[in-house]
């Protein structure tokens, strides 16, 4: 029995007639068309393919072991192993696989390859990487709901999404594909100018997206290792790291922001936005701490039509807001 797991093109060539690049470029295109398909069928503008590298590393690392996970062997999340493949978009990440055994077989050492070519008495259908395709994406839409409370199937429809990357490994008789979508709204530079000091340089895409800046969040998480791994590697979803600081717009000499108390709000040295360019200077607390870990920063943005019963200096977390962009800064402890 073939399990499915989640954590229209016509007159497509044979997929076995082509070399391995040709392949896999066939492949990518098939899911996106529909990924695209099922966006369309609800009013839904559809997402373009993305080049970074991020989601295809992660399905081959997941090839070779066949046990599904959203961390990759040495710890990192997808967030950060996108932002780390020069990534600047905000992503969210679909996982899935079609595989004759369980992540939980995986674990004693027993793989759909093994579980196939071992046991004479079994005959396992070799899998058609199309087909694998669309039964995935078919799960994902109209089977989410007992696995994954439709977290694939809100991913897939979000309307804020702009692009997607798409892994995909496989074997005869195991098949995974990696969804990273992306939002890209900003054509942007984030510059170090040294340890705590940072110059955001950038420009809206669209500008009739009715889109302004609103604030930058700094998440916090732990170091990459194998322990990372081992200790989220059964986990059907992930989230960001901690809150720790939100760099906001200064306010006028009178005015302050009520600190909360999970993380802290900062002013920033400088904020221009202005006709859709933005410049933004900001400096981290001396006393945060942030050379044990992983520092992801976050650009959100909202919407131009402010509600009028929320003003400026409510907490940003009680307002909608749209990510734009996210980084994370390189540290030396990733390998």
């Amino acid at each position: 029995m073939i399990l499915i797991s989640l954590a229209y093109i016509t007159n497509l060539p044979e997929v076995s007639s082509l070399n391995e690049s040709s392949n896999l470029k066939i492949l990518q295109n098939y899911a996106l068309s529909r990924i695209n398909g099922d966006r369309l069928s609800v009013g839904l503008n559809p997402v373009s393919l993305s080049d970074n590298k991020a989601a295809q590393n992660h399905a081959a690392e997941i090839l070779k072991s066949e046990f599904l996970s959203h961390w990759s062997k040495n710890g990192l999340k997808p967030y950060i192993l996108y932002s780390l493949h020069n990534g600047t978009g905000y992503m969210q990440q679909n996982i899935g696989q079609i595989s004759y055994v369980k992540n939980d077989d995986v674990i004693k050492g027993i793989t759909s390859h093994s579980f196939c070519t071992n046991n004479s008495k079994i005959y396992c259908e070799p899998l058609d990487p199309l087909d694998a395709i669309d039964k995935l994406e078919y799960s994902m839409i109209f089977d989410d709901f007992l696995c994954c409370q439709d977290g694939h199937k809100t991913n897939i429809l979000d309307k804020l999404h702009t692009n997607v990357s798409i892994g995909i490994a496989f074997n005869e008789y195991y098949f995974v594909m990696v969804q990273n979508f992306e939002n890209n709204y900003l054509r942007a530079h984030l510059l170090n100018e040294n340890d705590r000091e940072f110059l955001l340089e950038a420009k809206m895409l669209d500008p009739k997206s009715n889109l302004q800046l609103s604030h930058i969040s700094i998440y916090f998480d732990n170091l990459p290792n194998q322990g990372e791994y081992e200790e989220n590697k059964n986990k059907l979803n992930y989230n960001m790291g901690r809150l720790g600081l939100i760099v906001s717009k200064p306010l006028e000499f009178y005015e302050q922001y009520v600190q909360p108390e999970s993380y802290r709000i900062v002013e920033a040295e400088n904020w221009d936005n202005h006709k859709d360019n933005i410049n933004i200077l900001f400096k981290l607390p001396n006393d945060l701490e942030i050379n044990d870990r992983m520092v992801t920063m976050v650009i959100y943005g909202e919407n131009k039509t402010k509600n009028p019963s929320i003003s400026d200096t409510d907490d940003v977390t009680q307002r909608e807001m749209v990510p734009l962009a996210s980084y994370t800064i390189p540290s030396k402890a990733v390998p």
